[in-house]
């Protein structure tokens, strides 16, 4: 139903509930209740990566600092194989972002582009910005008097309606006779039904546009948007679809690397974490610590594959 078709049927329903209920003729009028399910989108556990993090030290951080950790569930130790895999979903997640790169080359060009036509443009776009708010201020009052006017009166209307009810016993039936169906067809979403039912008792439908052509009269028609406004928007829009691209590809490529790892989730940051804080170590010669004798010769021997993935 249009937000138009709404409005009238509810104006519809006041008068027709209106005429049912001062014909001093008790009956229910249920309105439709629509209850909308919503699609709950499930999201990836940001919070996971940061819990390793502060998890690092306190897993490795023992009196005596070069001790291995205690490996469980979370952290488990990084033999050949494991790091095989982290190695093998590392470089499963690169695949997937393969075409970032370009996807943010354009969405920073699209921002770039829009931002130096808002900067070039600052001006126009502010008397434009200046001059719709007064535009728009002006309309929305005329509007607002158009709409008193007409509810005053439909509110003339229904008292007419009212004084009939109560001195015609034919015309109160029939009142409530078909304010019941009016109530039914609402129930039931059948606009076309409940237009034809209110026609049958003479009823207006409410009709808004003559608030629009009040304010046309008064303020001017809605401005239009200068063309360089347009095309900032535009570009606006390819700017956030870009983005939107590139978080889905982001997301994609952190499942495909803890799926293709062989770990879980929680075990893949760890594991990522410590590794790379072995590989910063090496890199800045110094002894890597928190790591057992097994696992510095597993991670020795596949230094150059994690430098090359990490």
């Amino acid at each position: 139903m249009s937000n138009a078709h709404s409005h009238r049927a509810h104006a519809l329903t006041r008068r027709g509930i209106a005429i049912a209920i001062v014909a001093a003729i008790g009956f229910p009028m249920h309105a439709a209740s629509a209850q909308l399910g919503g699609l709950v989108k499930k999201a990836r556990d940001k919070v996971v990566e940061n819990q390793v993090e502060k998890q690092i030290d306190k897993r490795t951080g023992t009196s005596d600092a070069g001790a291995p950790p205690k490996f469980d569930d979370v952290t488990v130790e990084l033999t050949s194989e494991r790091l095989a895999g982290v190695i093998r979903g590392l470089t499963a997640g690169r695949a997937v972002l393969a075409g970032r790169e370009a996807l943010v080359t354009r969405r920073d060009a699209a921002g770039q582009k829009s931002a130096d036509l808002h900067e070039k443009n600052n001006k126009l776009i502010s008397d434009y910005t200046d001059k719709r708010y007064q535009n728009e201020r002006c309309r929305n009052d005329a509007m607002n008097a158009s709409s008193e006017k007409r509810q005053a009166v439909a509110d003339k209307e229904i008292k007419e309606w009212q004084a009939k009810a109560m001195s015609d016993p034919a015309f109160r039936d029939k009142a409530v006779a078909i304010g019941m169906k009016m109530g039914e067809a609402q129930a039931r979403g059948d606009t076309v039904a409940f237009k034809k039912l209110a026609a049958e008792m003479g009823l207006k439908a409410d009709d808004p546009k003559p608030d629009s052509l009040a304010a046309d009269k008064a303020c001017g028609r809605p401005l239009a948007k200068p063309a360089v406004l347009v095309q900032i928007d535009s570009l606006d829009g390819i700017t956030k679809q870009l983005s939107e691209e590139i978080r889905q590809m982001e997301e994609k490529a952190a499942t495909t690397e803890v799926k293709e790892s062989g770990l879980n989730e929680r075990q893949f940051f760890m594991a990522r974490e410590r590794i790379e804080a072995y590989l910063s170590a090496v890199k800045y010669k110094s002894q890597p610590r928190g790591f057992s004798a097994a696992e510095r010769e597993a991670l020795g021997a596949q230094q150059a594959n994690l430098e090359k993935v990490m």
